[in-house]
């Protein structure tokens, strides 16, 4: 047996994740929930022991509107619910962090229902299919295309555990987060277009809505990078909350964290030069961001400061 998880990014928020964690609860109460349902009903009949999966999970051929809401809270089983909120963590934080608490709540919401509105249009019985979809796994997806887009430089640590008869291994390595989130759309495009041409190939898992999911991320982030900013920097700091990135170089005797940054809508520092140097390197702060320190009088493109640095 071959087991392997993700389960840490080169990225360590100092915003505290509460829109991803209260996510995370929303789902493992109803699947708490779903679990009443389903021991108080083991002898009774599959519409009962299956409530929340056949009330709250969309059906197309039914149709009704709130399902393509309600839907990315239900989940099936254990394992399901399980994969679906180390991923969320994982990748969800980040995303919260980078464009803000309300930013990323909307994002999630809307970016779900879209990957449900492609599955419905994807899946091989199309709007007459009488199975009911369920899990995050497409808002989910478009929180890991995000990720790429902004965090593309940054590291995915995965463990790995083998077993074979009596013997145990295991480990841990890094891949580069563009690397396996590519790896990661390009499976889910082969199985969504296996799916659709031989529909008994699917073994249930929504894989169109994973990719309309990603595709969905990708591009709702990239607008969001590209937009003007709806405010202008201020000269005074603020005590907003602020993004840290890991392996960053530590202070010393000869640096002094002096520099602000201004993006994404916040303002950050201060840093040492070193660590806005290692930021632009990993890409975790791109060249549309402003920097400021004392004795400058404007606010400037951070691309000045790479050029002097």
């Amino acid at each position: 047996m071959f087991l392997l998880i993700p389960v840490g990014v080169q990225y360590n928020a100092r915003r505290y994740p509460m829109v991803t964690f209260t996510l995370m609860g929303i789902n493992v109460l109803l699947y708490l929930v779903s679990l009443i349902f389903f021991f108080s009903n083991i002898d009774g009949d599959v519409e009962q022991r299956e409530w929340l999966v056949l009330h709250l999970g969309m059906t197309p051929d039914q149709n009704v509107w709130w399902t393509y809401l309600t839907s990315m809270f239900v989940h099936a089983g254990f394992f399901h619910i399980l994969g679906n909120m180390i991923y969320l963590f994982l990748f969800g934080s980040c995303l919260e962090d980078t464009i803000g608490r309300w930013q990323f709540a909307i994002f999630y919401l809307v970016t779900g229902v879209l990957a449900t509105v492609a599955y419905t249009l994807v899946t091989p019985a199309g709007p007459e299919s009488s199975i009911p979809l369920v899990g995050a796994s497409g808002a989910i997806s478009a929180c890991i295309g995000g990720f790429v887009l902004i965090l593309a430089k940054t590291k995915i640590n995965f463990r790995y555990l083998i077993w074979f008869f009596f013997r145990f291994w295991s480990g841990d390595f890094w891949l580069p987060a563009w690397l396996v989130i590519s790896f990661w759309f390009l499976s889910d495009l082969f199985w969504a277009v296996l799916s659709h041409s031989v529909p008994d190939a699917n073994d249930g898992t929504a894989f169109a809505a994973h990719v309309g999911g990603t595709l969905v991320g990708v591009g709702l982030i990239g607008l969001w990078r590209f937009l003007p900013e709806s405010l202008e920097p201020r000269h005074e700091y603020e005590e907003l909350p602020a993004r840290v990135y890991v392996n960053l170089p530590a202070n010393n005797s000869t640096e002094v964290a002096s520099i602000y940054l201004y993006h994404g809508g916040s303002q950050l520092g201060p840093f040492t030069p070193s660590q806005v140097a290692q930021m632009l390197a990993l890409g975790s702060v791109d060249h549309s961001a402003s920097y400021w320190q004392e004795g400058m009088e404007d606010w400037r493109n951070v691309s000045e400061f790479s050029r002097l640095s």
